[in-house]
């Protein structure tokens, strides 16, 4: 069975990456270099993406790398100097200065908002339960991003010069002008739906009113100036906006930088990868009473399994992250106080590859800081088995006889996304080859007999998949995905 959370079927078309990994046995790399050359290049493999920016703060050291081309063809790297749009990572900053607010006994989070705003507005109550700041904090407010037509406008790629304009020109008092004609259709806190925009643009005009003073003003004092943050803000100066990358969607069309609507927060700062990394050191700070407070759980989201604080989605082992993306760029922030780490990863692109491509090498990166100093032996496994399937497994057994404490060979999915890229180009044999190597690792997980009985299958080898199907569901009983392929074997045979 295929794991979504680790790997990624991906054909394999390298493209003139500018930086690779040198080779393990010559010139070793330390554990988080390795991870991050290694990554991006397995990134940068995919046409589709420009460049890869890579931060990584662990246990008070910072490491910074920079691969591929901000233009493709122009050999130009991204630097420590380069901003990016950060986009909805925008809307963390914002609960940070809202957790402080609560601290300051400036509002409560089962605050009514209306206490706040400047009119009564009886329609944002829906069966007696109005929206609250926690609903703001969490996007359960009910108020959808179609809210208002100006600014459902900022998400559509193709929006014309004065549509553009009229998002610059959106205010505070559109937005409660806008905000007096919604009518909610959904009991407050009660469900999920993604607000790109509204909630944390009510939420600044709530922290404007009751500290009196700029939602950029609060930002600068309450976070970015704490942080050393000075290559951050939401205006940028002609001279600043020299340094903006260029970025691309995935079919490679230039996009514009993102107007800037109301007050941008939630989703108007660009930032650099130094200042993101001095980011995750400020919120690694365990001492701080700000940071404990936004990650109190404030929404549950059962269906989806998700929890929410204060715009930040928490893991139960303590991890806490967010990701933003705009029409031409995608990024994550992801801290780990429970291994003194934090990383963010930018792409000068976004679409659909994209999209999947950042949530695998974020995936990838937290799990390499979760097993330091251990290296992930994957890459090195991969490209010697894409090169030649026995030569390859002959090597991932000599690696693991010799390196045995240098690197990772305990995590059972490195081998299956190897064993599914193989299926994917259609060396099916290898492909066997691979999981019946996974087998032999791992006899006691359910997984691994799963995947060899998908890549007998596909082979047509109808008798060897039954006997690994039934294996997989008497390790793992709840494999409905086994259970489903044994009635379609006793079909066929």
């Amino acid at each position: 069975m295929k794991r979504n959370f680790s790997l990624l079927i991906i054909v394999l078309l390298f493209s003139n990456c500018k930086e690779k990994a040198k080779e393990v046995q010559n010139e070793p790399l330390s554990a988080i270099e390795y991870s991050m050359v290694n990554n991006a290049n397995f990134i940068l493999e995919n046409p589709e993406i420009n460049s890869v920016s890579i931060g990584i703060y662990k246990d008070g050291e910072t490491h910074i790398g920079y691969y591929g081309e901000i233009d493709k063809g122009k050999n130009n790297l991204p630097n420590d100097n380069s901003l990016f749009e950060i986009a909805s990572v925008t809307k963390s900053f914002t609960g940070i200065i809202t957790a402080q607010a609560v601290l300051d006994g400036k509002i409560k989070v089962d605050d009514d908002i209306r206490t706040y705003l400047d009119d009564s507005y009886p329609n944002l109550v829906f069966e007696d339960r109005p929206i609250q700041i926690r609903d703001l904090l969490t996007h359960t407010s009910g108020i959808r991003r179609d809210f208002s037509v100006v600014l459902s406008k900022l998400f559509t790629l193709d929006a014309t010069q004065e549509e553009k304009t009229n998002i610059v020109n959106y205010n505070s008092e559109d937005l409660q002008k806008d905000l007096k004609q919604y009518k909610l259709d959904r009991i407050p806190g009660s469900r999920y739906e993604y607000s790109p925009v509204v909630g944390p643009e009510i939420l600044a005009m709530i922290l404007e009113k009751v500290y009196n003073k700029s939602f950029s003003n609060l930002l600068n004092d309450q976070i970015l100036n704490k942080a050393d943050m000075n290559q951050t803000q939401l205006q940028l100066t002609t001279e600043e906006s020299s340094n903006l990358v260029n970025s691309y969607t995935d079919e490679g069309l230039l996009v514009q930088p993102m107007p800037l609507p109301v007050k941008g927060a939630g989703a108007g700062l660009k930032s650099s990868i130094p200042d993101l990394i001095k980011y995750t050191k400020y919120l690694l700070d365990t001492d701080n009473p700000v940071i404990n407070e936004m990650q109190k759980p404030l929404f549950n989201d059962v269906l989806e399994g998700d929890l929410y604080g204060y715009f930040w989605q928490l893991n139960d082992d303590g991890e806490f992250m967010h990701n933003g993306g705009t029409h031409g760029s995608t990024n994550w922030v992801i801290v780990s106080p429970e291994i003194n780490a934090g990383f963010t990863v930018m792409f000068n692109s976004n679409g659909d590859t994209s999209g999947t491509l950042i949530n695998n090498i974020a995936n990838r990166i937290l799990n390499d800081l979760e097993n330091y100093p251990k290296k992930n032996a994957y890459f090195s496994v991969r490209k010697k088995i894409m090169e030649n399937t026995n030569k390859g497994i002959e090597f991932y057994n000599k690696l693991k006889l010799e390196k045995l404490e240098d690197f990772d060979f305990e995590d059972s999915s490195m081998l299956n996304s190897i064993g599914y890229e193989l299926l994917g180009h259609e060396q099916n044999e290898d492909a066997i080859k691979v999981f019946k190597l996974l087998v032999s690792e791992f006899p006691n997980e359910g997984n691994p007999y799963d995947s060899l009985g998908e890549a007998y299958y596909i082979n047509e080898q109808y008798e060897l998949s039954l006997k690994n199907y039934k294996k997989a569901l008497e390790l793992n009983p709840k494999n409905d995905n086994a259970r489903n392929a044994i009635d379609e074997i006793n079909k066929i045979i």
